[in-house]
């Protein structure tokens, strides 16, 4: 991944579905980091980080 300057980062968010992250992508989000362990419980999981780096507000994606 590329290096991103946090600094202009207007809101960080934590995904955990793949879809989730395509469509906030789609809407102009960036992908910052991945995270891949285990729950709880024990099942695989993977978090997604996501900024809104763009201006204004950031953009809720399309469902």
């Amino acid at each position: 991944m590329a290096s991103v300057d946090l600094t202009k980062a207007k809101e960080v968010i934590v995904k955990t579905h793949a879809g989730d992250v395509t469509r906030f992508i789609n809407a102009g989000w960036s992908l910052i980091d991945t995270a891949s362990g285990k729950d709880e419980s024990g099942y695989p999981l993977t978090l997604y980080s996501l900024a809104w780096l763009g201006e204004g507000e950031p953009a809720e994606p399309q469902r």
